[in-house]
């Protein structure tokens, strides 16, 4: 399945604002081997030989989320973690939980 350049874009674009790295440009096969799980990545992707690609890449995992500092888009505070704890105290209150 094939999507827009400007999808591929705007993806591509949104994850980079999160920190994740992003290439872009044809892919061409070549030897060596990668793997992620029990698939080779390299026979994965030789489906999109010759095709342009957008190959977007980011380490998962708590410890590498957690250690960043991040602005909260709604109160404008710092925090740690996944959400702002500020806002997630204010949304439990106001939901009555």
């Amino acid at each position: 399945m094939a999507i827009s350049k400007s999808e591929a874009r705007s993806l591509a674009k949104d994850a980079t604002e999160i920190g994740a790295h992003v290439l872009r440009g044809i892919l061409k096969a070549d030897t060596g081997g990668a793997k992620i799980g029990e698939t080779d990545v390299l026979e994965w992707l030789s489906q999109y030989t010759d095709k342009e690609v957008v190959l977007i890449v980011s380490a998962v995992g708590k410890g590498f989320i957690e250690s960043e500092v991040k602005i909260c888009y709604t109160c404008g505070r710092d925090y740690t973690g996944d959400t702002c704890p500020y806002c997630a105290e204010a949304r439990a209150r106001l939901r009555g939980v």
